[in-house]
This record gives structure tokens, C-alpha cells and sequence, in this order.
């Protein structure tokens, strides 16, 4: 396993590495407060000079995190842990209100074999005073637990969460995977078509899921179908990621209209279906839409494609889609989904890295919305100052993006939304009703004569 090595720090020479001092840890489980760890290794002494042999060896665990303090009358220097080769690996980070003690939190052992740590201590001059401590923690729990593979059938399949890392595949049915804490404790992370579940709550692992069309939690069920679907929604239209209240609405809502699952097959039943016609004219006609999207067609066109494709179109098709809107085969209200869903399709060269940043988009989107359950900000995420906070991080992925290593950036965008819930949302009445029984919006829909226009960069 790759790990990184600080090469501003001076690696241990081969003599120190002999003269370090083996710990052994203990299988008590210890508490402090808000901390729990299962086993401990302590060093402590009195002797002077014991600086000098503040160096100490101890057998690590793969994926096991270590909690490591060092205490001395006089405040110590840098705690610093070493590979098997005399690498430094980690180092903490100096507090000055924790003087005589430092402190390095929360390290993940990247191997399992022998580490050093070096306890910085600083005992002074004098003749006193002299005591110094090594204190290493360690939680098992984050250990790699065992891989439990299950696979389901043609038919509909439930499948209980384990305490192993489960790797499920529902294959076809309605399938449903169940969890036993409540779903504010799992983080959810999609990355194309897989999710990756996991809670620090629960300890039950770190699971891997595809073909899932159900969550289920102990308090409630979450409803996966359309959310693909309803993100592109909110990408081609807001260029955002959905509010929780608006996903599970508009999943509802598709469901109801047994609607297609895909953006193009949508965006072609808006000329024979009039209560998609309506769902969709309500996207197009809403106040943040108009406001996102607004000059004339080639500039609407344009924005569009900076929007959803994070570039201009090339002027093939710019000239193709503001024909097709001028001319009125293609209303203003279906053109940001058509063209988010010609991207999907495009099996030229650009079209093709068009579909991936799609497909990544739709992924971070659904992480974004995601977050705002686990980390209880849902109520934050109303106004203009949040939906232009989840624009920027959308804008900033790329075709090459990978969502797993990105969740990070969207951790601290969640992160980054106010802690004071706002009134309601500032497009809530832009917004389809869940009830299709009102007027369709006086808009020129697809000629019901001509076919659908081919899709074109």
C-alpha cells in the first residue's frame, strides 16, 4: 500500500531503529470522555536524559487508528511516527493551549507491521520534575472487517446489513437493502451506478451496493428510483444539486407518471404526454431557471451549455439547437433537458467525455443532497447564497472526476452551508405541484409531426 512520506523530516538512522524500545499493548478497554479505545501501550519514567530514549517500536494493525500522547514538564517536541524503514510518515500538530503535552490524533495505520514513534520529550535542565509519559490508544473497530459477498435474483430481493463489508448486487427486481440505525447515521456515496454506504455509528461496515433500488432504515425507507433522474433535472435547470424535499418529491412525481427512467426517453414523451409537458414547462418556467437562463437563444443556448457541459457549444451545434428553438420545434422549457440529455447520447468524441462530466455531475449532485441528511443541514440548504455554493462545487467537476475521492470537496461545501435555517425555499412556488391536475403552461411544445431532432454538440 502507497502511503505518504514526509521527506522534510529526517529519517531514522539505522541505529536508532535498533535502539528503539518495544511497546506492548493491553486489551483493557479504555474510556476518557468522549473517547473509547480497546487496547493501550504506556510508556512512562523518571530517569534523566530520558530523552534520549524517547524512541519506541509497536506492532500496528492495518486500518487501525491510533490515538498517541506525549506528556513532559516542559512542553514537548513533535510527536513523529516512522515506518518500518525509518520513514516519517506523520507528525502532529502543535497546540498552544495543551502545553507539557502534545497530542496526534486519529492515525490510520496504512500497513500492519512494526512503526515508530518518537515522544518529542523535553525534560529541561533542572533536577526535577523530570516525569514524561507515552500514551498509544488504539480502536479496533476501524480495522478492516471481512468481505461479504451477496447476490440477489431476477426477482425482487431484501438483503440485511452485516457487520462485514458487504458487497451486494440486486441484479434485477426491486431489490431493497436494509440497516438497522436511523439514516441521518450512514453517509451515502454514489459514484456512477455503485453506492457506497458506511456509518461510524453503527459499525457495520463499509458496504458496497449496485442495483439497489431501496434503502430502508429504522426510521423509514428511502426510495433510490428516479434520483438519477431527478438530478439531472435540477443540473439542466438550476445547475445545482436537488434540496432533499425536492428530490423526494420529484422521485414521487415520476413514479406516478411511471415516467421513463432516462433523460432522453423524458425529454421525447414531452410532445405526447401532458402532464410531463407540465412537470417539465414547470422547470423551464421557474424564476431560478429564467434567471440562470435569460437573453436570446444563442445566448441562452451558450448558458445552457456552461451550465451543464462546462464549455461553449461548438458552432455546429449552437447553430443546430437555436434553430430548433427559433424555429419552434423545441420550447425553451425542453431545451436545457435535451440538451443535457444529447450529451448523454453523443457517441462522438467530444460527446462522449460530455456523457462522463454528466455522469459525474449527477454523482456529485447525489452525494451533495446526500449530505444534507447526514449532516443535518437540509434546512440550510434554501436561498440564493447555498444554491450558489452547490453551482460552484458542480462547475468544478470535470469528466475525470472521481466522486469517491471528491466526497471531500462536497464535505465541505455541506459543511459550508449556514447553521440557521432560512424561510422557505426562494423556488418553491416556481415549482411543479405534486398534483398534476392544473392548467399546462402556453408553451410551444416538439411538433407531434416531426421527429424528434437528432442530437448534436
Amino acid at each position: 500500500m502507497t502511503y505518504p512520506i514526509l521527506d522534510y523530516l529526517q529519517p531514522l538512522t539505522a541505529q536508532e531503529i535498533a535502539m528503539a524500545q518495544a511497546l506492548t499493548f493491553m486489551g483493557d478497554l479504555v474510556k476518557d470522555g468522549s473517547h473509547s479505545w480497546d487496547l493501550v501501550a504506556r510508556a512512562k519514567t523518571n530517569l534523566p536524559d530520558a530523552a534520549l530514549y524517547d524512541l519506541f517500536s509497536f506492532q500496528a494493525i492495518e486500518g487501525v487508528t491510533y490515538d498517541i500522547f506525549s506528556h513532559s514538564y516542559f512542553d514537548p517536541f513533535l510527536i513523529k511516527v516512522y515506518d518500518n524503514l525509518g520513514r516519517a510518515i506523520a507528525v502532529d500538530t502543535e497546540l498552544p493551549s495543551d502545553y507539557g503535552m502534545d497530542y496526534l490524533p486519529k492515525f490510520v495505520a496504512p500497513y500492519s507491521g512494526i512503526m515508530y514513534v518518537e515522544a518529542g520529550w523535553n525534560q529541561g535542565a533542572a533536577d526535577i520534575n523530570k516525569e514524561a509519559s507515552l500514551n498509544i490508544y488504539a480502536d479496533l473497530d476501524t480495522a478492516p472487517k471481512p468481505t461479504n459477498t451477496l447476490t440477489g435474483t431476477a426477482n425482487p430481493d431484501r438483503f440485511e446489513a452485516t457487520p462485514s463489508n458487504d458487497i451486494v448486487d440486486g441484479r434485477g427486481g426491486i431489490d431493497t437493502m436494509a440497516y438497522s440505525g436511523k439514516r441521518a447515521d450512514y453517509s451515502i456515496v454514489k459514484n456512477g451506478t455503485a453506492f457506497t454506504i458506511s456509518s461510524p455509528v453503527t459499525k457495520e461496515g463499509t458496504d458496497s451496493l449496485r442495483s439497489i433500488e431501496n434503502l430502508v432504515f429504522s426510521d423509514g425507507a428511502y426510495d433510490m428510483g428516479y434520483g438519477d433522474l431527478t438530478q439531472a433535472l435540477y443540473i439542466a435547470y438550476f445547475g445545482r444539486a436537488a434540496d432533499l424535499g425536492g428530490l423526494k418529491s420529484f422521485q414521487t412525481q415520476l413514479a406516478s407518471l411511471a415516467a421513463p427512467a432516462s433523460a432522453t426517453e423524458l425529454s421525447a414523451r414531452y410532445a405526447k404526454d401532458a402532464s410531463v409537458k407540465y412537470l417539465i414547462d414547470s422547470f423551464g418556467a421557474s424564476a431560478e431557471s429564467k434567471a440562470l437562463y435569460s437573453g436570446d437563444t444563442r445566448t441562452f443556448v451558450k448558458a445552457v451549455f456552461n451550465n451543464v457541459l462546462n464549455r461553449d457549444p461548438q458552432q455546429t451545434g449552437l447553430e443546430f439547437w437555436t434553430k430548433a428553438i427559433d424555429s419552434g420545434s423545441l420550447t425553451r422549457a425542453n431545451a436545457s433537458l435535451s440538451i443535457l440529455a444529447g450529451a448523454q447520447t453523443n457517441t462522438s468524441a467530444q460527446g462522449l467525455n460530455d456523457a462522463l462530466l454528466v455522469t459525474n455531475k449527477i454523482s456529485v449532485a447525489s452525494n451533495f443532497t446526500f449530505g444534507l441528511e447526514t449532516d443535518g443541514k437540509a434546512a440550510s440548504y434554501n436561498g440564493a447564497g447555498p444554491a450558489a455554493v452547490a453551482r460552484d462545487l458542480l462547475k468544478s467537476v470535470t469528466s475525470s472526476t472521481d466522486a469517491n475521492t471528491f466526497q471531500s470537496t462536497v464535505k465541505l461545501a455541506v459543511a459550508g452551508l449556514p447553521a440557521v435555517p432560512r424561510s422557505a425555499p426562494e423556488h418553491a412556488q416556481d415549482l411543479p405541484l405534486p398534483q398534476f391536475d392544473g392548467p399546462a403552461i402556453a408553451l410551444t411544445g416538439l411538433d407531434s409531426h416531426v421527429a424528434a431532432p437528432a442530437f448534436s454538440a
